[in-house]
């Protein structure tokens, strides 16, 4: 590395060459911060209000003042720049400084104050949130994940963060990294899709600034896009109004601005009064998203300023994201729902700087950020370097050489020049060897794809179902899907997606039987149909028919896109049967069309642990750890190769996230599904104690030591039922096996629970109308209640009639009721049950408001 070099004495000169030698260095420390913490864990299952996010729960209960809470805090710090990470807080990056100035260029709130905002409630606000899943703030956005630090032989330090997003079986992850020389810090992203779905595609990293008045935003584009796709002129807007100043944003409420039309890599915005600024540098085909959030100016987002923090004042969001935005279905625009095709992981790179004392910027790079400016006669060039800089600065006007210099600049260092040329003259900056360019030619990086729509294109109905019943589908809505796409099939019964969506949909469901009706029904009329034949060798894996599926499989794998994970299906499948030869060559093949199909290398690890080979079993588990260290299986099964031998050794590595029976009886799931039962057994017996765990011990065993299968279930059923949420379908056939050893009403009410996430809602109502009034607790009368919206209202007051007797001291219940009461207009009632509940929980905000009503 280059030593950092100052025009200052030569005493100094030498402090700083030593200075400049530094690794990164990597702190993992707990800290006590004042935090307005979130509690009260909402127990009745989440189905029935938003079935796209089973098995998360939400959070009730926020504090008004705060205490002293413990945080594990990473800190990561080189000789430019300092930042934290909070793993017990979604893994998100909670502020950064550049050590020149002292100044945020990642806004850090101070205070650790959660409000109800996210799909679960709480969320704080600052750094940077990383949004993987479904469109909003995800799952784990408050709550801890799994993570990793380490030092790199380079000099340079990470800390990895990652979860499951578990409605999709997808896995993300994030490695944040600080190099040693650089005045930047990179976000390497991995994302992989485990299920053997297409599942729904939303990612954007939500970075935090100070929002001032002083700011100006620079984001290269020529429109944006609201959430539902309408395009809009950027910066200055239909009424003449430069969006791209903050100031000029009082009016109306909060702005989302996706901003597009250029082919650019970098965005960003710069305070003029502190001469600071801040960044994001992507390739454009990885991250291009590029979205600014904005509270209301008015007193409607100033009142999140006095929630959300106590002193470090209002915030903007500037977001990067793999789309082009945020996306709600609905308008018609060139703007779609994307879909994340299965075994598959996609990676992506960015990197998040600070700048100063150049007034703006115009382009960026890893190299550093170059600002560009007018005035009267000359051009302003101002550049600040983010790594060593010992390049060459050219200047072109009109297509002649009219200024260079070679640069020698460390990181954070600026240089500025001034050029004489026209604000009509042609002119071209660049530093050699770099990507850093500008042209002042508007139209140099314009790109041609069109964002509106051809308004005199008349769509036909099959396409029009077509395409809104598969962006519902791909938007976990799954009613909607089969509305538009049973419509479509209605209009032409040999549409052949359409039937496929369909038959994707009863997959789904578990109704494999009428999946494999209407893939029949396509290869009919096409037997080489990929996506066809690839839903078919699902279905009859499901069904357990090995032979049908590896035939279908074969003819998908011809198709590129199936290729990769057909191979890894069918690899999965002779694992299972102990083919081990082949299990290999289907594995290498799939690897030969993806390098970062997990699901092979998962099978070639464990085939080389059924043949006894402990070596191969570490570099397999140690391949899949250098493409995502948080990997659970190889993580366990590198343990465990470790540890022969050694006793009352468990193989479990350590848990950090908030639901480590999940994580737990994933392996188990996994280990099941290809063989080894016994090893799942062994897994689950390791792990957390959890109901659902327990049914699957009892499952396993049940041909294999039927007393102790029995004992287990019976002793399960007898635990209590809060915040127990099956989801999974391979839970499905486990919890029909378990009512018919045990008639139980709590083992159908979880599996009504699972067939509602699925889709299945006739059998769930089915199975919570048999449990009839013998539940003993109030959270199965208010689920059924809330399940049977469209019931008798008269049924759905005798459940909370119910509930409420069951439980008369829980606030919720309180709420809930005189809110169904509300709804249907008995207020009477209301008025009675609220003024006895204002009474008896004078300090509970929701309580106050339902009785205000």
């Amino acid at each position: 590395m280059n030593t950092i070099r100052l025009i200052v004495s030569f005493a100094l000169l030498v402090v700083c060459k030593a200075y400049g030698q530094n690794n990164a260095s990597i702190v993992a420390e707990t800290v006590s911060l004042d935090t307005y913490d979130f509690h009260t864990p909402n127990p009745v299952p989440i189905v029935a209000e938003n079935p796209k996010i089973p098995p998360y729960f939400k959070y009730e209960g926020y504090a008004h003042s705060p205490i002293k809470k413990d945080w594990k805090v990473v800190t990561l710090e080189n000789d430019y720049i300092k930042l934290w990470v909070l793993p017990e807080i979604g893994g998100k990056v909670w502020g950064a400084i550049d050590k020149s100035t002292g100044e945020e260029f990642l806004y850090k709130n101070k205070v650790i104050k959660f409000r109800n905002i996210a799909m679960r409630g709480p969320w704080t606000s600052g750094g940077i949130e990383f949004n993987f899943g479904i469109i909003g703030h995800h799952p784990s956005t408050a709550t801890p994940v799994d993570y990793e630090v380490r030092t790199n032989g380079d000099g340079s330090a990470s800390c990895f963060v990652g979860n499951d997003d578990l409605p999709s079986n997808t896995k993300w992850m994030v490695e944040i990294r600080l190099e040693k020389d650089k005045a930047y810090f990179e976000t390497n992203a991995s994302w992989y899709n485990a299920s053997p779905l297409t599942e729904s595609y939303y990612n954007w990293m939500t970075a935090a600034a100070v929002a001032t008045n002083d700011l100006e935003f620079f984001i290269p584009g020529n429109a944006y896009v609201e959430h539902n796709g309408d395009p809009h002129p950027w910066p200055i807007d239909d009424k003449g109004r430069n969006l791209a100043l903050y100031k000029n944003n009082t009016f109306g409420p909060a702005k989302s601005y996706h901003i597009v039309g250029e082919y650019n890599d970098f965005f960003g915005g710069y305070y003029h009064d502190r001469n600071f600024g801040y960044g994001q540098w992507a390739p454009y085909e990885e991250m291009p998203g590029q979205k600014l959030w904005l509270w209301a100016l008015s007193r409607s987002g100033g009142i999140w300023e006095d929630l959300l923090t106590d002193t470090d004042g209002q915030y903007i969001e500037f977001q990067a994201g793999r789309l082009f935005d945020q996306y709600f279905p609905g308008a018609v625009n060139p703007i779609s729902q994307v879909g994340f095709d299965p075994y598959v992981m996609d990676t992506w790179s960015e990197i998040w700087f600070p700048y100063k004392e150049i007034g703006g910027m115009e382009d960026a790079s890893t190299h550093g950020v170059l600002n560009v400016e007018y005035e009267n006669e000359s051009v302003y060039i101002g550049l600040n370097a983010l790594q060593q800089l010992n390049q060459e600065l050219q200047v072109t006007v009109n297509g002649k050489n009219s200024f260079s210099e070679k640069l020698d600049l460390h990181p954070m260092e600026v240089f500025s020049t001034k050029v004489t040329a026209a604000p009509s003259d042609k002119i071209v900056i660049s530093v050699s060897g770099t990507e850093l360019e500008y042209s002042n030619d508007p139209e140099d990086k314009q790109i041609k794809r069109p964002f509106y729509p051809d308004k005199d294109l008349q769509v036909s109905k099959t396409e029009e179902h077509y395409q809104s019943g598969m962006e519902a589908l791909e938007y976990r809505e799954y009613d909607l899907a089969h509305n538009e796409l049973s419509k479509l099939v209605k209009l032409d019964p040999s549409h052949r997606s359409g039937i496929l969506g369909l038959a994707e949909l009863e997959y789904r469901r578990t109704n494999y039987d009428g999946a494999l009706e209407l893939i029949n029904t396509v290869l009919k009329m096409d037997t080489y149909n990929s996506k066809a034949n690839y839903l078919a060798g699902i279905t009859y894996r499901a069904l357990d028919d090995s032979l049908n599926a590896l035939e279908s499989f074969g003819w998908a794998a011809r198709d590129i896109k199936y290729r990769s994970v057909s191979y890894a299906q069918m690899a999965e499948i002779h694992l299972k049967t102990k083919n081990y030869a082949k299990a290999k060559t289907y594995a290498a093949k799939a690897l030969t069309f993806n390098l970062n199909n997990l699901n092979a290398r998962e099978v070639l690890l464990l085939t080389a642990k059924s043949q006894g080979d402990t070596d191969a079993v570490k570099e397999y588990a140690e391949g899949i750890l250098n493409i995502n260290p948080l990997q659970f299986l190889a993580k366990h099964e590198l343990n465990h190769a470790t540890n022969l031998g050694a006793d009352n050794t468990s193989d479990l590595p350590a848990i950090e996230n908030e639901l480590p029976a999940e994580t737990v009886l994933n392996l188990a799931l996994r280990y099941s599904e290809l063989g080894f039962e016994d090893r799942a057994l062994v897994t689950l017996l390791e792990g957390p104690k959890a109901v659902k765990n327990g049914l699957w011990m009892a499952y396993l065993q049940r041909d294999s030591n039927t007393e102790k299968s029995k004992e287990i279930l019976n002793r399960m059923v007898n635990e209590n039922i809060d915040l127990v949420f099956p989801y999974r379908r391979e839970t499905i056939p486990m919890l029909t096996w378990a009512l018919t050893q045990n008639d139980h009403w709590k083992l159908k009410y979880y599996l009504a629970q699972n067939y509602l996430v699925v889709n299945n809602k006739e059998e769930a109502k089915k199975l919570l109308a048999n449990c009839a009034n013998e539940p003993d607790s109030d959270i199965f009368y208010r689920f059924r209640a809330q399940v049977e919206k469209k019931a008798p209202v008269e049924q759905r007051l005798t459940d909370y009639k119910k509930a409420f007797e069951l439980n008369p001291s829980d606030w919720k219940v309180n709420e809930e009721f005189i809110q169904l009461y509300l709804s249907h207009g008995h207020y009477e009632e209301a008025v009675k049950l609220s003024s006895k509940a204002f009474r008896k929980f004078p300090d509970n905000y929701n309580i106050g408001l339902a009785h205000a009503k």
